[in-house]
């Protein structure tokens, strides 16, 4: 018989697959953060359907409990993620520095001149809009 704590994780998993597809669809993550977060949550529903599974890849891998092998996925999970979202932020620090440059240059006559929207270059003396 399914418990209602059963039914609450099972409800978070489908819910959280059904936001990982509308994301992908959407594109607001790639093949790859889609078929991990699939597999996360698809797990956690294969894994509360069937709590007996946890156990038994526990012991395949070597880890005595289920609750332990738990532990060793999120640390696993959090490390992953803060690796990634570290990249992430040095990508964009990367990328903030040369757009700060490529202005500071700019205002100061030694860049390549800015051109309007009409495709016009900007005349000299005239501030450009902010």
């Amino acid at each position: 018989m399914i418990s209602v704590a059963q039914i609450f994780l099972l409800s978070l998993a489908v819910l959280a697959m059904g936001v990982a597809v509308l994301w992908f669809r959407q594109r607001k993550i790639g093949s790859m953060a889609f078929l991990l977060w699939l597999f996360l949550w698809g797990g956690l529903a294969l894994v509360v359907l069937f709590p007996e599974s946890a156990v038994v890849l526990a012991h395949l891998l070597g880890i005595s409990k289920a609750t332990d092998l738990a532990l060793y996925l999120s640390v696993i999970l959090i490390l992953f993620l803060l690796f990634r979202v570290y990249v992430r932020l040095e990508q964009v620090d990367r990328e903030i520095t040369q757009i700060v440059r490529a202005v500071a240059l700019r205002e100061a006559g030694l860049g390549l001149p800015e051109t309007g929207h009409g495709g016009e270059k900007d005349q000299p003396g005239r501030q450009p809009h902010e």
